[in-house]
């Protein structure tokens, strides 16, 4: 489960916060650059999943540091570089390797040409780029520990900027379809994505998005099922939303998300369609390959606690109120408390 905003951080906990029978089999993994939206402690354990900057091979690196295929010069200096900071060190960061491409005079002394030596020049910026993204550590997870039979892996990606959270997506779903379409794990792997959108657009350029396709086109051959979870299915590019055999439809008031719905189900009648405002909360229509035909249903109440639930906006204000209360003299206190209480309603000011 990709969580770009540890909505399901909280599935090993009941209502009550509580541990349940399936806790065990709930693993939840945080890169240790990420802030995270909700801590350690209110969790429960967390284990940490990282990459190691050593174990990327050159076409990952310029991949990850935006380096076309026709950048030669470039290409061709971060691969000396490479060259030169492995035989120094079995284990490196990006830093390194920036030291490298900087050390011009030493290149020089050992025959490098001058093409290497400029295109080195200019990878320094897009390497640059690589080590704002504070991802990579010394150590690398093992995708196994992932990937446990009966076993649930929910990656939260919150505290983490895009560009981030896209490549440690790409990294994982590229480590799964490898290991699964190469017969090294013989069980089916269900690949769930929240929030969809950030990770396959309909524009832009994610990492991430390559192998999201490619999961979703030829995924089901080798065992891997892919689950895509959007408020925006507009946003998402129609040539993955066109793979997806099975909807399960929610209330949708978008004109342009109810259209992209209808592009990719040739099941979803225009009846069904106009009812899609009216749903309401808890309500949906399932179409496809899950069932013969279209039927609407109501989904029950979740049994885990809730990571994605919106603030308590009454309550919050409400708090506000008694803070102003406190640390303001009487008079511009009770000014305060009259205008947050004409914003709140009768409901404030009880």
């Amino acid at each position: 489960m990709l969580d770009p905003h540890a909505d399901y951080v909280f599935l090993g906990r009941d209502a009550e916060g509580k541990r349940h029978e399936l806790s065990d089999r709930i693993t939840v993994f945080r890169n240790p650059s990420s802030t995270g939206r909700y801590s350690e402690g209110e969790v429960g354990k967390i284990e940490p999943y990282e990459i190691c900057f050593s174990d990327l091979d050159l076409a990952e690196i310029c991949m990850i540091a935006n380096i076309g295929k026709h950048m030669a010069n470039i290409r061709q200096g971060v691969e000396k570089a490479l060259e030169f900071v492995r035989a120094d060190k079995d284990v490196f960061h990006p830093q390194d390797l920036l030291d490298e491409l900087e050390n011009k005079s030493a290149w020089k002394d050992r025959n490098v040409d001058s093409k290497t030596i400029s295109g080195a020049k200019d990878a320094r910026k897009y390497i640059k780029g690589v080590l704002s993204m504070a991802v990579f550590t010394a150590a690398s997870t093992n995708i196994s520990e992932m990937m446990r039979p009966r076993h649930l892996s929910v990656v939260d990606l919150s505290g983490l900027g895009d560009e981030v959270a896209d490549y440690i997506a790409f990294s994982i779903l590229s480590d799964i379809y490898e290991k699964v379409s190469g017969n090294e794990f013989d069980f089916p792997v269900f690949v769930f994505v929240e929030e969809a959108h950030k990770f396959i657009p309909v524009e832009g350029s994610a990492r991430s998005a390559r192998i999201i396709k490619k999961i979703a086109a030829e995924g089901r051959k080798f065992g891997v099922f892919l689950v895509v979870i959007t408020q925006r299915p507009s946003k998402i590019h129609p040539d993955a939303l066109s793979q997806c055999n099975s909807q399960i439809v929610m209330r949708i008031t978008n004109p342009d998300d109810q259209q992209a719905i209808a592009k990719s189900s040739e099941r979803l009648g225009e009846a069904l369609l106009n009812d899609l405002p009216g749903l309401n909360t808890g309500e949906a229509v399932l179409v496809g390959e899950m069932t013969r035909a279209p039927v609407m249903v109501r989904i029950k109440k979740r049994r885990t606690r809730e990571g994605g639930s919106d603030i308590d906006i009454v309550g919050k204000m409400k708090l506000a109120i008694e803070q102003v209360k406190e640390e303001t003299p009487d008079k511009e206190s009770e000014r305060l408390r009259g205008e947050l209480k004409g914003f709140l309603g009768e409901e404030g000011s009880q």
